[in-house]
């Protein structure tokens, strides 16, 4: 057993490399953007931004949405100059995908990212039930970085009695 006697001796645990944060153009973008650029701030490594365009399965996977495409440069650009303002280097990229949870954990590990930061919308489905969707889980489920997910503030549960 060792111990480790000086501070400079302790491995940070919050130093992340590359962060990989997923923006669908959404309220739950910012507190992960937020969050993302916190974690960046000082150190040399990159915040990478991915905006995935969900293909339904009656289109081909690779016919391109020009309304889609546009609102996910939108959607990227908003986050880079966010980030840029914080002082984070960042870059983003746009991905056609069937589902987006598994283009979110295959371009985690194709960036090599040390972390995936995730804002989540508060959304309740039929029954009344709050519901996190089908995307967090199986980003949560399937990542090999870690996944911090955030979920958005809301009015709502604070007038729940």
């Amino acid at each position: 057993m060792s111990f480790l006697r000086a501070k400079k001796e302790r491995p940070s645990l919050l130093r992340f490399e590359r962060i990989l944060v997923p923006v669908a153009g959404t309220e739950a973008d910012e507190p992960a953007l937020r969050l993302a650029a916190t974690l960046m701030a000082g150190t040399s490594g990159e915040a990478v931004l991915l905006h995935v365009i969900e293909v339904p399965f009656e289109r081909n996977l690779d016919a391109e949405d020009e309304k889609a495409v546009a609102f996910a440069d939108e959607v990227t650009a908003r986050g880079e100059a966010f980030l840029a303002e914080q002082g984070v280097t960042a870059r983003s990229g746009v991905v056609q995908a069937r589902a987006a949870g598994p283009a979110i954990v295959d371009d985690a590990v194709e960036q090599s990212a040390d972390l995936i930061v995730m804002g989540l919308r508060y959304k309740k489905r039929f029954g009344g039930q709050w519901d996190a969707g089908r995307t967090v889980p199986y980003v949560m489920r399937n990542s090999t970085a870690p996944v911090w997910c955030l979920r958005v503030e809301t009015e709502e549960l604070a007038r729940t009695p």
